[in-house]
């Protein structure tokens, strides 16, 4: 009988309070110790000393100029731990883990350009890309990820393992959805090294290359690295007790763990091998490293160079000599940030470049944001070209866009960035408007300017200045009074979207239908006993309450919704698990009600299940749905 996976109570758990999120960085400098961490991470991704630094360098910037970021959300998480915010919140630590490598992968993708990466760079590259994405949204895409691209789990293995952990319970569309949103960014990533096919029951997976097992301990070696730093030593918290069916954290129920911790907590035991290899011996599926499916990469024969390209073995140390080159980086950084008056500015998402405002005569941008987006840049240019001088992490909550806003500060006025999500379309990517608005100082005209231009001539010169400086501040009050009601209704709309999708929510709630077993139908002359299932209330879903035979009481079972003739089978849950009734346990399979036709007779086979699977066939469910009219 699988156990919990429970931590023991220790100082780690204690420390419940996370001191800085993402997004909200505390401004101190990385300690020594955090400095020759995030140095090692840079040269495992790219083992060239001098590029390792550049990395670093620019991981440490994007550190340094977040935005200003509302605390709303910090303030209600202080005030209501136990409410479940499914939001990771970063410490500084793994908020530059993540940015080291986000900031690898423009080195990367230039040697790609070249053509001369080896296979092992291409499988750190790939473990490292889904690593960073997934981390970014929530433990829910990362068990997507890990769980059914790295490797080959199906999506009710998947289901299972992470209703276990987490005890969210997902239906298997939201499932596929997450694996189609992540596809699409690794294919967007490595667009020319890998092939989308498909495979049994006409999923889309990558190719996959034929020796799995020789790259085990990379992959392995890769996750390691990119565990968060902040849980480094959990797998010593965690101990197996076999004494209930459910995983259950030990903390789950404690008011003084933050649900982020937990988040956190569950992306550990999924990353780190160890956990993730107990945790699937727990719930009595496969072992990790014996699922892997690492794709194919479709490599000119000309850059496939050896498997071992030499790096294995070699590590660096952050010299006294690197740490003053990157302290003078950043410090240059600064003096040129407080200098810098910027005309236009840039906007980048996750590397590209997307826009860009001019801060004169416009002062507002709206872009669509495609879900999955991650980081957004801010550039500026000054005499020595392209300066960083804002970044602003997207947050993401229940696996959607989360509204935030950020202010970066800039000498000559502040840039307000606002992300409003876009109301949800079922089977259709989410989105999100990404909108700038730029609030110049306001620069009244110095008597002292205009003295040169009254020498030259006899104009009323005050006249046509003060004119204009009229009409501006007029035609900036009417701007900027449009675009903050644009943005109200935006948020306006967002609320309402909100509103509506509960209301759905609501709507969608499934009637619970109570079958009888076929074998115990009592038959007369007059009709034969079947229930109905009415959809005259047009529901989402309906709910079918079976219940097994006490003596086939397995407490985890299978169903197959199946025509009554049997020619064709509609739809397939697994891992269901008996709920206790006040007489007898029943077990409830939730079906989409356009699977169902009126007047027809359909039936629920439901069948035992062992850890190996699928057992026998232990009763049929007949039922008719009825008319909608």
């Amino acid at each position: 009988m699988p156990g919990r996976f429970v931590p023991r109570r220790s100082g780690f758990l204690k420390s419940t309070r996370l001191a800085s999120s993402f997004g909200n960085y505390d401004g101190k400098e990385p300690s020594a110790e955090l400095l020759e961490k995030g140095f090692q991470l840079a040269y495992f991704l790219y083992p060239d000393y001098s590029v390792a630094i550049d990395i670093l360098g620019g991981a440490l910037e994007k550190l340094e100029v977040q935005c200003q970021r509302e605390r709303k959300r910090l303030f209600w998480r202080d005030k209501h731990p136990s409410q479940p915010v499914r939001r990771i919140t970063r410490k500084d630590s793994d908020l530059l883990q993540w940015l080291i490598m986000l900031e690898a992968e423009k080195h990367e993708t230039e040697q790609e350009g070249t053509g001369n990466p080896s296979r092992k760079d291409m499988i750190v590259r790939y473990i490292k890309h889904l690593v960073q994405i997934t981390t970014a949204m929530s433990s829910f895409y990362v068990n997507v990820g890990l769980n059914r691209l790295l490797r080959s789990y199906s999506t009710s293995e998947a289901q299972f393992t992470y209703e276990m952990l987490s005890h969210r319970y997902l239906g298997p569309d939201e499932y596929r959805r997450a694996k189609a949103v992540l596809m699409e960014r690794i294919k967007s990533r490595f667009s020319k090294f890998l092939k989308v096919t498909r495979v049994e029951h006409g999923e889309l997976r990558f190719e996959t290359c034929d020796d799995q097992q020789r790259w085990a301990s990379l992959v392995n070696k890769c996750l390691k690295a990119f565990t968060p730093w902040s849980t480094e030593g959990l797998c010593s918290e965690f101990t197996t007790i076999s004494t209930d069916s459910k995983l259950v954290p030990a903390e789950a129920g404690r008011d003084d763990v933050d649900q982020n911790e937990r988040e956190m907590n569950w992306c550990h035991v999924l990353l780190e091998p160890t956990c993730c290899e107990r945790l699937m011996k727990e719930l009595a599926l496969e072992m990790p490293d014996r699922r892997l499916s690492l794709p194919k990469f479709l490599m000119l024969e000309k850059s496939q160079k050896s498997d071992d390209n030499g790096t294995e073995g070699r590590s660096s140390v952050l010299s006294q000599e690197a740490r003053d080159v990157l302290r003078k980086r950043l410090t240059e950084s600064e003096g040129r940030r407080r200098k810098l008056r910027a005309r236009s500015v840039s906007l980048v998402v996750d590397g590209v470049r997307r826009a860009q405002l001019d801060l004169g005569s416009k002062g507002q941008l709206q872009i669509d944001l495609e879900e999955g987006a991650n980081l957004i840049e801010v550039l500026a240019e000054d005499d020595r070209g392209s300066l960083l001088v804002a970044t602003h992490f997207i947050s993401y909550v229940d696996n959607a866009f989360e509204f935030s806003e950020g202010t970066a500060i800039l000498n000559n006025g502040k840039l307000d960035i606002t992300v409003i999500p876009i109301a949800n379309i079922p089977d259709v990517p989410r989105r999100a408007t990404l909108a700038l608005n730029f609030r110049p100082k306001f620069d009244p005209i110095r008597p002292w300017a205009a003295l040169p231009l009254m020498q030259l001539s006899r104009q009323p010169v005050w006249s046509y200045a003060l004119t204009a400086l009229v009409v501006a501040v007029i035609a900036w009050g009417i701007t900027s009074a449009l675009y903050k009601h644009r943005i109200e209704l935006l948020q306006q709309a967002n609320k309402q979207t909100g509103h509506n999708q509960a209301t759905q929510t609501e709507a969608r709630s499934g009637v619970h239908y109570l079958l009888i077993p076929d074998d115990e139908r009592v038959r007369t002359q007059e009709r034969i006993n079947i229930p109905t299932v009415s959809l005259r209330s047009h529901p989402q879903v309906v709910i079918l309450d079976v219940q097994p035979p006490s003596e086939k009481d397995s407490r985890v079972y299978s169903a197959d919704l199946a025509t009554f003739s049997g020619d064709r089978v509609l739809m397939t849950q697994n891992f269901l698990r008996a709920k206790d009734a006040a007489t007898h346990p029943t077990v409830s399979i939730i079906v989409p009600a356009h699977l169902l036709d009126a007047d027809q007779y359909y039936t629920v086979q439901l069948y035992s299940m062992g850890s190996a699977g699928r057992a026998e066939l232990i009763n049929r469910f007949t039922f008719k749905v009825i008319s909608t009219e």
